[in-house]
């Protein structure tokens, strides 16, 4: 656990995010402009990136006032009263020009029963980096992702929950959407890309079964024995002259069309605890780390990687990135949202244990797509 205390006097909230320079450090960076806008600054616990995508977030409300969060949380985190739609707070125009100017689906990814939860803090989705000192870029194609794999300077993280995105990934781009018309998964499809997948893990190197983009972006950025990685989170901090020893390059995620769409959505919200003291501040310090504003400037800075759109498109934002923002946008725009419902996470999960063991034995049957299916009946609530 990782903390950061304030060195401005002024009233200070207490906020829970997650721990890497993406999830963290911008955040800290930012807390100057809070002081100076409004008089109150944040002071930031971080836990793991793990934790991030398993933890109910029931476990840390209590403690905070700000929390960011991932969206498929949501559902869980609103049956357990630990947040406060914005709604309640702040103005509906307000919250219109923010779903207006948010990347793709970043800020609708956090409303769940007419009510916004939740703010686009940061966006991500599945894309794909090359090393430009190394290769002239990445495959468009899955035919070609194939073909280079074979060389085996191309990494792919299939950790469990990385195993979940691609499959949920490479099935909307079948055009067979998880959770869609009243089914979880088409089994037949599924069949199909859980073997794309099977035949993909044994061409890539064995380390990749344990491995998630970070892993592979630090394999990347600081070895010369990889060249390409392939359908993982962005961050733009690889890209960042001096982050790591080698600079990364980022680029749409891989498809069988070569249109980029259907990358399943990551990135970061920022909600407001049900504990808080300080409702009306939380709105708006969160209010403000979600404008262009602070998106643009001391949070991208950071190491941020912004949730509204003029951040993307900001010159300066792209200029110290070596235009991850503009090289990835469209993936963005075409992401596949995860459902909010009610169990979400706990249906993600064993899912990506199951889908994960198909790869790691390169074995796929009948009988573990039907497991799979049935994930989605016995943990969902709703």
């Amino acid at each position: 656990m990782s903390a950061s205390g304030m060195t401005t006097p002024g009233m200070t909230l207490r906020g829970m995010t997650w721990d890497h320079p993406r999830g963290l450090d911008c955040l800290t960076a930012s807390n100057q402009l809070l002081l100076d806008k409004c008089g109150v600054g944040v002071s930031w616990q971080a836990r793991s990136l793990l934790a991030f995508g398993d933890q109910h977030i029931s476990k840390f409300f209590h403690d905070n006032d700000l929390m960011v969060i991932d969206h498929p949380h949501v559902p869980d985190a609103v049956a357990a009263g630990a947040v406060i739609a914005f709604d309640e707070i702040v103005s509906e125009s307000e919250l219109a020009l923010l779903r207006k100017t948010s990347v793709g689906a970043s800020h609708d990814s956090y409303n769940y029963r007419g009510k916004q939860w939740a703010l686009a803090l940061d966006t991500a989705a599945q894309v794909n980096a090359y090393r430009a000192d190394k290769v002239d870029g990445a495959p468009i194609f899955w035919s070609d992702v194939l073909e280079v794999a074979k060389n085996g300077r191309l990494l792919w993280p299939y950790k469990a929950v990385d195993a979940f995105s691609t499959f949920a990934t490479l099935m909307a781009q079948k055009g067979r959407p998880l959770a869609a018309n009243d089914m979880y998964i088409d089994e037949e499809m599924a069949a199909e890309v859980i073997d794309f997948m099977i035949e993909l893990a044994a061409l890539v190197p064995q380390l990749c079964a344990t491995s998630n983009p970070i892993d592979a972006a630090e394999l990347l950025a600081n070895s010369d024995d990889f060249d390409i990685a392939i359908c993982m989170y962005g961050y733009s901090n690889y890209s960042r002259i001096g982050f790591r020893k080698h600079l990364l390059t980022y680029e749409d995620v891989s498809s069988f069309d070569g249109r980029a769409s259907g990358s399943q959505l990551g990135g970061a919200g920022i909600a407001i605890s049900s504990a808080s003291q300080n409702v009306a501040k939380s709105a708006e310090i969160a209010m403000l780390l979600s404008l262009p504003h602070i998106q643009s400037t001391a949070y991208v800075a950071g190491g941020g990687q912004p949730g509204n759109l003029a951040a993307w498109k900001s010159e300066s934002a792209n200029s110290m990135t070596s235009n991850f923002f503009r090289n990835t946008l469209r993936t963005l725009e075409r992401a596949w949202v995860r459902p909010r419902v009610l169990g979400w996470p706990d249906v993600q999960f064993h899912s990506s244990q199951l889908i994960h063991r198909a790869l790691v034995e390169r074995k796929s049957t009948p009988a573990l797509i039907s497991e799979i299916s049935a994930t989605y009946q016995k943990y969902i609530q709703e």
